[in-house]
């Protein structure tokens, strides 16, 4: 065999490694042609580190292996030692280093690096000052060469005014582009877009046209808002087993605000039979990412024992943590629970006091109850 035909199948070895690196075994081997110098190797098993992918993951030396193939030269390790050093991943977060090899792989034509260091200016960090002006401008250069991401973001842009003077029709435009590309933030942003009026004429029927969309791909956020407007009539006609029907697909995602709606469809009856169990369930869910008023009904329906074991001490538990964000009616069950000692030692200042700061918001019970403790 020749030397020339030594290299070429060395060659083509390597990549066939390089593509198919998912064993132990095929990430000894390409840890072997990286150690040789190989670059693709180098970024391959850079990725492997970082991906956790035929070997435990090892950010610090994923970096390492970046860092000698863009040295060299390669446009995939600049890009991702820039995202690694955007991120914290394995070295220090430096948004001026990323920038600066998000810049190498951006002068070769790397439209995705183009992108970043729009997102780099745009949301700043670390020592390092926002730009809108320069976040527009290289959101621009991606845009402009077809990148989905970065015509959604030079949208955003125009409808936030951040670094360009507001211009809706301009923001629609870009949508469209990356929305004609799949992307899915920018058909949401349409259909809310025609949802509202803004930028466009009101259209309740093209935005529910958006919205169904995504929500036939699995997107939870647009099943919500299609839940919605069944629910509401609004560009079709109101159908409640419909709107049932995709705030339950939304749900099941663990979308929260469609936890609680179907929660208060258990709870009030509405369209399906009362079942306090379910309420109670669907409540939780809810709760447990955080939504106020769904720490409330589960602290509610604790203190009542419906749907679930009557337990104070749970119900001060999960009401106490909405009111300490501002949600009146929960203030409103603190306060009850101080006053009462219900599920806490009772202290009658105390539950005056949050049930005045409900009263202030203008909760009506919590108004009705100060009467009464007087």
């Amino acid at each position: 065999m020749t030397k020339r035909k030594i290299i070429v199948a060395l060659a083509i070895a390597s990549v066939m490694t390089v593509a198919n690196a998912q064993t132990a075994t095929d990430v000894a081997n390409l840890r072997k042609s990286a150690n040789a110098g190989n670059v693709k190797a180098q970024v391959e098993l850079g990725n492997c580190l970082l991906g956790g992918k035929g070997v435990r993951s090892n950010f610090t030396e994923a970096v390492e292996w970046y860092s000698k193939a863009a040295q060299r030269g390669n446009t995939e390790a600049q890009f991702n030692l820039a995202y690694c050093l955007e991120n914290g991943y394995g070295v220090e977060k430096d948004l001026h280093k990323a920038v600066e090899w998000y810049g190498k792989a951006a002068a070769k034509g790397n439209i995705q690096a183009m992108n970043s260091i729009g997102h780099c200016y745009d949301v700043g960090g670390e020592g390092f000052d926002k730009n809108y002006a320069k976040a527009t401008e290289w959101y621009r250069k991606a845009a402009e060469k077809g990148h989905a991401g970065a015509q959604f973001n030079l949208g955003l842009c125009y409808a936030q005014m951040k670094g360009v003077d507001i211009d809706y029709k301009e923001a629609l435009k870009w949508w469209e582009k990356a929305a004609a590309q799949g992307n899915s933030n920018a058909i949401y942003s349409l259909a809310y877009s025609y949802q509202k009026g803004e930028g466009v004429e009101k259209d309740p029927h093209k935005a529910l046209e958006y919205y169904m969309r995504l929500a036939n791909a699995g997107d939870a956020r647009a099943q919500y808002e299609v839940g919605k407007m069944y629910s509401n009539g609004e560009g079709v006609e109101q159908n409640d087993e419909k709107a049932f029907e995709f705030f339950s697909k939304s749900a099941e995602k663990g979308f929260a605000l469609s936890q609680l709606i179907i929660g208060r469809y258990y709870d009030s009856g509405r369209y399906v039979d009362k079942d306090y169990e379910l309420a109670a369930k669907w409540y939780m869910k809810a709760a447990e990412q955080g939504s106020l008023e769904a720490q409330y009904n589960i602290g509610n329906m604790y203190f009542n024992g419906m749907g679930i074991e009557k337990n104070y001490e749970e119900a001060f538990k999960w009401m106490d943590k909405a009111a300490q964000q501002g949600y009146a009616a929960a203030q409103t069950g603190v306060g009850i629970c101080y006053y009462y000692g219900y599920g806490v030692k009772r202290n009658r200042e105390l539950g005056r006091e949050w049930i005045n700061k409900a009263a202030i918001m203008g909760d009506s019970y919590a108004k009705e109850t100060l009467k009464k403790l007087k």
